[in-house]
């Protein structure tokens, strides 16, 4: 799974202008096409600071990044098509980055690494959008995308993360959502509405918890959790329906299991895997197609 390209605008990133104070602000607008902004808030320590970057047009990009700073603020929103907007959040404690993009065929990438209870939003608008977070090193870090159009696309990673939630929420055509986690803590949501669905969440040694819900179409989930308080709930509604779980747990140590999947109307089927301790699989199916596979 992709985690974070890395890209020019990083790079751009860290090497653009300073502005760094204690309840410092910047705000950058531009209108137009092909234009380019870059801010970046460094000193350490300092608490309160925030960038705020406003883009109208088409083939713009907004770079911004603050280093080693608490209670900071980065805010991007671009209107239009082709837009690009990266932000990275190095350091610190208290911080969240936001992106706010609408149009078509704009991307929003946000990294957070190193950090302590911070909070990546990102929310996309329109058509053919693509969102990614990436929490790397941290503690109760939060990620959230939230589309809404056609043909969005979403990735989160959060690695080496400790009690991170992740969340995203799609609604329109060709859904696609993926999650990864490794580290302590998990949770993870998706929620997806019409068309050709697809989601995946793989989490790794812990406490994970999963909670996939999907409604019309093409559904399609898969869950992969590997040792220790596993649980993981699907909910599908019609049409092509499918949906895997594999929890797992032995010589890694244990797996508390649980599965409760509940599929609606469509070509069923179920497969839930879940290895060593205490399973527990509920499967609810109803018209047409079922098929259930039980391993524990």
């Amino acid at each position: 799974m992709k985690i974070f390209p890395v890209t020019a605008a990083v790079a751009a990133l860290l090497a653009s202008a300073f502005a760094g104070a204690t309840d410092n602000s910047a705000e950058q607008k531009q209108g137009g096409s092909g234009n380019t902004t870059y801010a970046e808030q460094f000193m350490p320590g300092a608490t309160g600071n925030s960038l705020r970057q406003e883009q109208d047009g088409i083939y713009n990009a907004a770079d911004a990044s603050q280093r080693d700073e608490s209670d900071s603020s980065i805010k991007q929103v671009q209107k239009g098509a082709l837009n690009r907007a990266s932000a990275l959040q190095f350091g610190g404690s208290g911080n969240s980055s936001e992106v706010h993009q609408a149009g078509a065929l704009n991307e929003a990438v946000s990294l957070q690494a190193a950090t302590k209870g911070t909070r990546a939003n990102v929310g996309q608008r329109g058509f053919n959008n693509s969102a990614e977070i990436n929490q790397i090193v941290g503690m109760g870090n939060t990620a959230v995308i939230e589309q809404r159009g056609l043909a969005h696309s979403a990735t989160v990673g959060q690695t080496g993360s400790f009690h991170a939630e992740a969340i995203v929420d799609q609604e329109g055509s060709d859904n696609d959502a993926r999650t990864a986690h490794t580290g302590i803590g998990h949770f993870s949501s998706t929620a997806q509405r019409g068309s050709f669905n697809r989601a995946s969440t793989d989490q790794e040694n812990y406490a994970q918890e999963s909670d996939i819900a999907q409604s019309g179409f093409a559904n399609e989930a898969a869950v992969i959790q590997e040792d220790w308080y596993n649980r993981a709930v699907v909910t599908q509604d019609g049409f092509f329906n499918g949906a895997t779980v594999m929890q797992s747990g032995a010589f890694g140590m244990g797996g508390s299991h649980l599965t409760v999947i509940s599929q609606s109307g469509g070509l069923n089927q179920a497969t839930i895997i879940q290895g060593g301790f205490s399973s527990t699989a509920i499967v609810t199916q109803s018209g047409n197609g079922n098929s259930v596979s039980l391993v524990h």
